[in-house]
């Protein structure tokens, strides 16, 4: 069932085509000396090409995908592009009150490639992480389910960020919580190999 304090979100009219557009599909486009215009993706995109190439870009904008995880809940993800000059972005992720939230993913390709193959290898990115869970509940607490732990670091708002959060299954961790899932491992070892967000750890 859709739950609208979900899909309630922020707006802003973008400065390029006039278009009310998502607050997260919005780029403050510009300089210090010429100043900054809120621009949809699309508008930014076409600016993006028009300064640096290439050419004819093909800004195509992709529908919601739901996917379920190996526990058989449902994600629903939003998709957005983004023309880097020599490079491509293709965001997914998923949203919580109007923001990117839970699990999100980025592939970078070639600009002038095909944007449903690149497109086609970020869902299946998405379709391997998905399967796999890390996170086990026991009887009272979230545990580590196994030896392996993917995560991605983000802003601990409840703290004003003096410690991290970690997003992990697509739920956000206290590091406070984290730290006590770990010590189930007293005395053992780790590592940690931290890798961009386009890249698949």
């Amino acid at each position: 069932m859709r739950n609208d304090d979900e899909y309630a979100h922020s707006t802003i009219r973008c400065e390029g085509c006039d278009t009310v557009t998502s607050a997260y599909d919005v780029v403050s486009y510009g300089s210090m000396e010429g100043g900054y215009r809120q621009l949809c993706s699309r508008c930014f995109n076409s600016e993006v090409a028009s300064m640096q190439g290439p050419e004819h870009f093909e800004n195509i904008q992709f529908d919601e995908l739901v996917m379920t995880d190996c526990a058989g809940k449902a994600h629903t993800f939003h998709f957005r592009t983004r023309l880097l000059g020599t490079m491509v972005a293709l965001d997914a992720f998923e949203l919580e009150r109007g923001e990117p939230a839970g699990y999100q993913f980025q592939i970078l390709g070639d600009p002038e490639g095909d944007l449903l193959s690149l497109l086609g290898r970020l869902v299946e990115r998405m379709r391997r992480t998905l399967s796999v869970k890390h996170l086990a509940q026991d009887t009272h607490d979230l545990q580590i389910a196994g030896t392996t732990v993917r995560a991605r670091i983000g802003y601990d708002a409840a703290n004003d960020g003096l410690g991290p959060m970690v997003v992990i299954d697509g739920r956000e961790v206290s590091w406070e919580e984290f730290g006590r899932m770990l010590m189930t491992f007293e005395g053992w070892q780790f590592r940690m190999d931290i890798a961009d967000r386009s890249e698949e750890v």
